[in-house]
Order: structure tokens, then sequence, then C-alpha cells
């Protein structure tokens, strides 16, 4: 099983130390370079008279010092920020903080400094030697620099914290992925489509281990499959956990192949300790429906920072509704050679809402913004059948008001909305168009 680029590249984006330990190799190699420039070409600056190595070497060692403490300051901040986003809102948003920029290049910023001035320390030499003045110089203004980034850290996460931030980049990192796995020109599949049943004696393809499926190269399989003249079955979404021995595929073939072209489809296959947005854009609306039931846990109750997921989801459906949804079956030349499992619209409609739909059964204005949504969907829906869908969903979280909601003028309210998501219009009240101050039950 090999890990594909750009699943390393995702991995690499999400840590906590390429890019500090590239900022630090950078000054490290910058410092070394105005060493050079100052043996080979030795400059006399105005801002520099006066000054001697005993006095640039005292200088260098209280940036060092000083910038080592902030570093340090630095990490504390980040591990406090991570510890209260996972207890506030998921823990599934800390993917979030680490693939944050700020937070490493800040901590990148500051090593390198610390490293610079050490590199710097080493080149001084003796009392009496020549002054490297671009290397003294280039440590001052490191230190400059420091503190802006220290001042705009601080900003940073301040604004981190809030949610509106958290939601708005788990969008923006799901989007893309929508956009790419479900584009406007693939030939539509049926609503439902009917997948063909696996053969009994189909040859099982064993996980190597434990973990969730990051990856599926449909592409590398459908040529396996064509080259041995046969059918391959995927039964596990993107996203799905494989214990180690499970079948990550199955091979319909008259024959067993070779041990070489097992491990070829094998290696089509690649799993993590966690779930990736790479091809799995069910992780994303995942992690807005977590910090969706953490702000309706009876600890948190906070029906506004819902009310804000269910704005993000309404976002990220709206790509879905109005988009064709590709076969998960590839045919080569007229011959069927792979039979896959990825989400379709209802399972992504049933993963945004019916959660949120639950913990918040006797919340009117959870349910009423929902119906709104549904409502909202209808019209951009591009079939029947998805039209269908959305209403039997608003059929859904009318029925959960009218069995949870206990007020009689907020199941009026909610039936309002649920007019408008049912296609009704003619039986709204004007009312249901009007600002409603959120209730809390």
């Amino acid at each position: 099983m090999t890990l594909r680029p750009r699943l390393l590249l995702d991995r690499l984006r999400a840590s906590l130390w390429v890019v500090p330990l590239g900022l630090v190799l950078g000054m490290i190699l910058l410092c070394e370079l105005l060493l050079a420039l100052d043996a080979r070409y030795p400059i006399e600056l105005r801002l520099m008279s006066g000054a001697g190595i005993a006095g640039a070497r005292d200088m260098l060692q209280a940036v060092a010092s000083s910038m080592i403490t902030v570093a340090g300051l630095v990490f504390s901040l980040t591990l406090a920020v991570l510890s209260q986003a996972s207890a506030q809102y998921s823990s599934r948003v800390l993917r979030a903080f680490l693939r944050d920029r700020v937070n490493q290049t800040v901590l990148g910023v500051f090593l390198g400094i610390y490293a610079y001035c050490l590199v710097a320390l080493r080149g001084l030499g003796v009392d009496d030697s020549a002054m490297p003045t671009l290397t003294v110089i280039g440590g001052l203004l490191a230190a400059f620099v420091g503190i802006v980034y220290l001042i705009y850290f601080i900003h940073h996460i301040a604004a981190s914290l809030q949610v509106e931030n958290i939601l708005a980049a788990i969008e923006a990192d799901t989007r893309p992925v929508l956009q790419r796995l479900y584009p406007d020109d693939c030939e539509p599949a049926a609503e439902p489509e009917v997948m063909p049943t696996r053969p009994d004696d189909a040859i099982a393809i064993p996980a190597p281990c434990s973990g969730y499926l990051t990856d599926a190269n449909f592409t590398a399989l459908t040529d396996i499959a064509t080259t041995l003249d046969g059918v391959v079955y995927v039964p596990h979404r993107v996203g799905d956990f494989v214990p180690a021995g499970y079948p990550l595929a199955w091979l319909a073939h008259t024959t067993r192949p070779d041990d070489t072209v097992l491990a070829q489809l094998r290696d089509a296959f690649s799993q993590g300790p966690q779930r990736s947005l790479q091809q799995d854009a069910s992780f994303g609306i995942r992690q807005l429906v977590d910090v969706a039931l953490k702000a309706l846990s009876p600890g948190v109750n906070d029906t506004t920072n819902a009310i804000m997921v269910l704005d993000r989801l309404h976002s990220l459906l709206s790509v879905v509704v109005a988009r064709p949804f590709p076969s998960a079956l590839r045919h080569v030349e007229g011959e069927l050679r792979l039979v896959g499992t990825r989400p379709d619209f209802e399972s992504l409609l049933g993963l945004a809402l019916d959660q949120i739909r639950q913990w918040g059964a006797n919340n009117p204005a959870v349910l009423a913004h929902m119906l709104r949504i549904l409502g909202e969907l209808l019209l951009r829906a591009c079939s029947a059948e998805r039209a269908a869908l959305l209403q039997q969903y608003a059929r859904r979280v009318l029925e959960t008001a009218e069995r949870d909601v206990p007020e009689k003028q907020d199941q009026k309210w909610i039936r309002q909305h649920a007019s408008i998501a049912l296609g009704d219009t003619n039986s709204v009240s004007s009312s249901a168009h009007r600002a409603r101050p959120t209730r809390t039950p």
C-alpha cells in the first residue's frame, strides 16, 4: 500500500513541524551567506560605528535568549488554543488549527531567529576581529521581525477561537473537494443507482493494516480489471474504517491472479490513522455537524452556533444539490470493470441534517432554520428525485417538531416554514418571512 503524493502533501501541510523546520534551515543558510559576504566584502556602515565584537555578541545573545523564550510561549499558547477548541467545539476541528499557516510560520520565525543568532555568534570571532556588519544587521532586523510576528500572533490566536472563523475554514476546505468529486460536466447516474451483486467466488483483497480509507485509485483499479478481463468490487467508501485482514476490494475473475497483481490492487488503496479531505468530502461535513452537536449539548446549549453551522452546511449542500452525481460503475468498451462505492445525495443530506435534527428536536429555532434551508435547496434541485428527497426530509423535520416542541405557537411557526419547504406557498402567512427572536428551550 503506497502513499499518494497528494496525501503526502496533505499530511505535511497538517503537520506542525514542516514549516518551522524549513524556516530554521532557511535562517541558518541566510546567516552562513551573510557571514561569507562579510568575509569577502568587508563593509563599513555609520550605523555600526563605535560598535565592537563584544557589543555585537551581547546583542545576539540577548536576541537568542528572548526568541527561544517567546518560542516556548507561542508553543504553550498554541497547545492551550488546541485544548480549548477541542473541548468547546470538537476534536475534529484541531485539523484546521494544525494546518494554520500562521501558527506554523510564527513558531518557525522565532526558532529561525534563535538558530540565526547561534550561527552568527559562532562566526563573530575574537574581540579584535573585523565586524561582520551584514550578519549583525541581519540579526537586528530579524529581532524586529520577531516583534511584529508576536503582535500579529496574539491577534491571530484571538481571532482563531471565534467559531465563525472555524466554520468558514472548514467550509473553505470542503467546498473544492465537493466541486472536484462532483463536477458539472459528468455523466449523471440514475437516482437511486442499481448496483450489481458481487459473485460469491470473488477473490478478496485484504487490508494490510487497520485504518481509515483515505484514497482509492479507481482509474488504476479499472485498468487492472480491464487487463485481467474481470470486475473489481469496492465495498467501502473513502473515509470508512477497514480493520486489518478485511477486504479492501473483491476481484471477480475466473482464475486467481499472481501475487504481483494482488499487490497492485492493494496499492490502489491508502489507509491512515485519521480521515483526510482529499477524497472524503463527508469528513468536512462531519466536522461541521460535530460543532453543531456540541453546541446543542446540554452543557453548552448555544443555539446560535448550531444555526451558524446550518448556514455553512447550506452553502455546501447548495454545491451538490444542483450537480449531477457520477456513476459508481465504470465500463470499458461496454464491459463492466468497476463497481465502486461513493456517497450519494441522500447520504450527504442525511449526514448534514439527521443528527442535528435529533439533537435539536425540541429547539424550534434550529428546526425552523433547517426547514428554511430545505426550502431554498428545493429551488436549486437539479432533478425531481432530489426535490422529492428534500420534501421528505422537510416532512421528517415537521414530524419531529410536532412530537417534541411543546408550545403550540412554536409549532405553528415551524409549520409555516414547512409549508415553504413542501411547496405549499399559498398557505404561508407573511409572518413566516419576518425575523423572529431565537428561542432556547
